[in-house]
């Protein structure tokens, strides 16, 4: 790093000795600058732009505020975010025509130039974060940055943005092979296009400079109409192009950009010719025939790989289904295999539509990849949102695991019901119905239950309550269920309330159980009742309509509530959490009743990302404020961080690093959030995702030890005979997790022990998982490696994909996969969970990047 901030330093210093030399020794300034400079720039940003993006005067002037810690880091407003391009594509078109004016003939107009420019380098640092304010948007030469450099042939690190702010759509220092297919990928016409006209306009721009260059005696004014007349050709040839034959855009915009830097240097070769010739005093003017075979050659492999570079972005956004198969020598027929895998297919019936999958996807990700609707939920198999009935082909599904199967017998449909996110395809053709079958029951009665326990009571109807009350009723067919709900629906799939943001169908297909679950099952449901106190004596629950409810057996699942932080009127109208159902439903009401166009989303957690992704679906401009130096500290390591955080600003969202919320303003509704360090956020709607406090209240009130949650022992049992606690309202071991699947857990154990049992609650490591935002997110076990452990990556940031691996005593104790990589989730969520043993054999596979040495029945080397 230092090494290049004394080159930066070099380059700056060289940039204004030039501007002084322009002006002090004109002829010699403008020999520098036009016939050395200016020639080498293109090639140079054809074959290492990042060299140049490195070492850039104008780029080490923008970020010198950044370096030293004054810079004011705002966000760009939304004109520059838009319309920064097309303002460097005039600012580059203009400096081009002012030469034909004699700007090429004049040091002082030269002069002035290249200190406006460094000059606004400057100030676009000092104002805007990152690279924002001049080398990603406005700056004249970052057009042709971006042609050249979408596929270069040396690729030198970015040694700017450490770390990454997220101030660009689709960085070319974070993503210099992905970012320009990117641009033309884009589903935003409004950005594709001035890329395209660019590279339309460029050819023209070349040839008709070229020829116009020489001729003084014709007018400016004529110059510049037939400059115009030029460039106009370019564009209709282009788009005529475009229209009339199968060339990809990519390929189109690639190949008018290498036919411009042909027509350059077919004309700027002598000048680099005779600029040699006058520096070394040696007769090189033959020197531009070999420069311009060169340019064509390299020109004519850069087109190659260019398009090799599109198919392979097609192929990993999904685009593109086939492989893009290269013929290198020396692969192994076995390499080739595994590399590429078997076909496999799922028929969703009964309207047909049959989805081609990857091995390793599950039965949910086929049926969204096919756009079909099924619901997801936890995508752990604990919630119940997504039964399908395999009709066909189950011996080509996974074998489902416990938590799947205990879920199944909740719901108590037909044998061949699966759960869509657990049942990931192995091979073949599968056919499947998104309505599952009716069974036959919940199974046989127990053969031996404590007929003494007459009533069990149970506060909570989240998964927990409804768990707890599901083994209940497995353990004791006789015995009166009581399950309290404050809320007035049943279970549903609370990972699913984003949706309510932005979707239209309300309710509709979020509940978990059909209305008869609770007949079938002898449960006795109490919707939209309050709890409001236990008599732990006497053994009785008051509830808030008069009733009293005596138990011999009470378990406490009240779940959780949002944490509210300390701000100054967060109670304002149009201030939320999203925990609830209703929660949601008041946003997109509020939402729409007032009109609102911007929100700040405080808590850059899993729940905070989620909710910022459904308010910008909902068509709001949505900032985050994260108070740590990085999104999902605990779960994620700096780099996948980064890359989620790069997602995050391509969708659109603007999130901020060591941000809070001081107060908010508005009279009598939010109009903005007033941060810590004064920074004013207009908006309209602000949320709160800052983390859960256990509802634990009225276990508190009853005397029963609190201290976060409820204190209970490995049976989920507190001190008070009789009395359970189960889910977000359950402290155990000094944590409060609040994840589905350990609810499940602990509610289980809790109904197993309150019938009279003896279970301990198995630990097992929680997974973290973020879908529904337009990525796909895993995560388990350990994320900061110990002294002593491997840590394996791989990382392919244009896609983007991201996969860490560590291993600690030749055993995998934690995995992080991004993006599409279902058949290596699996893989990694049941190695950490068993902290499976590697042999040296299964570790040098994965060092390879094959995954597939984690499934216990690899060949190679798991023991």
């Amino acid at each position: 790093m230092r090494v290049w901030q004394g080159v930066r330093a070099a380059t700056v210093a060289g940039h204004l000795g030039l501007i002084l030399l322009l002006f002090v020794r004109p002829a010699a300034g403008l020999f520098v600058f036009f016939q050395v400079i200016v020639p080498v720039l293109p090639g140079l940003f054809l074959i290492a732009p990042g060299l140049w993006r490195n070492t850039c005067p104008l780029a080490a002037s923008n970020q010198t505020p950044r370096l030293f810690g004054f810079t004011r880091a705002l966000n760009p407003p939304e004109w520059l975010r838009e319309r920064g391009y097309l303002i460097a594509v005039t600012l580059f078109f203009g400096i081009v025509a002012a030469r034909l004016a004699g700007l090429d003939r004049s040091g002082a107009a030269t002069g002035l130039v290249l200190l406006a420019a460094i000059t606004a380098a400057f100030l676009g640092g000092l104002v805007f974060k990152g690279k924002s304010g001049w080398c990603s948007s406005i700056c004249p030469l970052f057009p042709l940055q971006r042609a050249y450099g979408q596929t270069p042939f040396v690729t030198v690190a970015n040694n700017h943005c450490a770390p990454c702010v997220g101030c660009a759509k689709n960085c070319y220092d974070f993503s210099p092979r992905g970012a320009y297919q990117a641009d033309l990928s884009s589903g935003d016409r409004g950005w594709i296009a001035p890329r395209k006209l660019f590279a339309a306009t460029l050819p023209g721009v070349v040839l008709g400079f070229f020829l116009l260059a020489g001729h003084g005696e014709v007018p400016v004014w004529h110059r510049y109409a037939l400059l115009a007349v030029s460039l106009l050709a370019a564009i209709g040839v282009f788009f005529a192009l475009e229209s009339t034959t199968p060339v990809s855009t990519a390929m189109l915009t690639a190949g008018y950009a290498a036919v411009a830097l042909n027509i350059f240097y077919w004309f700027a070769g002598p000048i680099l010719a005779g600029a040699a010739t006058t520096i070394t005093g040696l007769p090189l003017a033959w020197l531009r025939w070999p420069l311009s075979v060169a340019i064509f050659a390299a020109t004519v492999v850069w087109l190659a790989r260019t398009r090799v570079s599109e198919l392979h972005y097609a192929l990993h956004t999904g685009t593109r289904t086939a492989p893009v198969l290269l013929p290198l020598p020396g692969i192994r027929a076995s390499t080739a295999e595994r590399t590429v895998p078997a076909a496999a297919s799922v028929t969703f019936d009964p309207v047909g539509t049959r989805v081609a999958a990857d091995l390793g996807m599950s039965l949910l990700d086929i049926a969204e990849k096919g756009a079909l609707p099924l619901e997801a939920g936890c995508r752990m198999g604990v919630c119940g949102a997504d039964p399908v009935a395999v009709l066909a082909g189950a011996d080509q599904l996974c074998e489902p695991a416990a938590d799947e199967r205990k879920t199944l017998r909740r719901l108590g449909f037909a044998d061949n019901t699966r759960m869509a996110c657990c049942a990931r395809v192995t091979g073949g053709d599968v056919r499947i119905a998104l309505t599952p079958q009716p069974g036959t029951g919940n199974g046989a009665a127990p053969a031996y239950f404590d007929r003494s326990i007459v009533s069990v009571v149970v506060i909570g109807d989240g998964i927990a309550g409804v768990t707890a009350a599901d083994f209940v009723r497995r353990g004791h067919p006789d015995c009166e269920i009581h399950l309290i709900g404050r809320e007035s629906h049943g279970l549903y799939n609370r990972m699913g309330i984003s949706r309510l943001v932005y979707g239209r169908s309300a309710m509709q297909g979020l509940h978990l159980l059909p209305d008869q679950w609770y007949d079938d099952h002898q449960v006795t449901a109490w919707l939209n009742t309050l709890a409001t106190g236990l008599d732990l004596r006497a053994q009785r629950v008051h509830l808030g309509t008069g009733d009293l409810l005596p138990y011999d057996r009470l378990i406490l699942a009240m779940g959780s509530a949002a944490a509210l932080p300390a701000i100054e009127d967060l109670r304002r109208p149009g201030s939320f959490v999203l925990r609830e159902a209703e929660d949601a439903l008041r946003i997109r009401a509020y939402a729409q009743q007032h009109g609102c166009s911007r929100a700040v989303v405080a808590g850059g957690g899993l729940l905070g990302l989620e909710a910022a992704y459904a308010l910008h679906q909902l068509g709001l401009r949505v900032t985050v404020l994260e108070r740590g130096d990085r999104l999902l500290r605990k779960q994620l390591d700096p780099r996948c961080s980064a890359l989620v955080l790069r997602h995050f600003a391509r969708t659109g969202i603007d999130v901020r690093h060591k941000a809070e919320t001081a107060r908010l303003t508005g009279a009598p509704a939010v109009r903005s959030a007033i941060l810590t360090d004064g920074t004013v956020l207009p908006c309209d709607l602000f949320l709160t995702a800052t983390g859960i406090r256990p509802n634990a209240d009225l276990a508190r009130r009853a005397g029963l030890p609190v201290n976060r949650g409820i204190l209970v022992d490995d049976r989920m049992a507190t001190p008070v005979p009789g009395v359970y606690a189960a889910g977000d309202v359950a402290e155990h071991r000094d944590q409060v997790l609040g994840l589905w699947p350990i609810a499940a857990e602990q509610a289980e154990t809790a109904a197993v022990n309150a019938l009279g049992g003896n279970r301990i609650l198995t630990l097992e490591t929680p997974a973290t998982i973020l879908k529904g935002v337009g990525l796909e997110l895993f995560g388990i076990g350990r994320v900061d490696p110990h002294p002593g452990d491997e840590v394996i990556v791989f990382e392919q940031p244009a896609i983007p994909s991201y996969r860490r691996l560590i291993i600690s005593r030749e055993r995998a104790v934690g995995a992080t996969v991004l993006g599409h990589h279902p058949a290596d989730v699996a893989a990694a969520q049941q190695a950490v969970r068993a902290r499976r043993l590697l042999s040296p054999a299964a570790r040098a596979t994965l060092r390879t990047g094959d995954w597939s040495a984690l499934n216990s029945g690899h060949q190679v080397g798991v023991s």
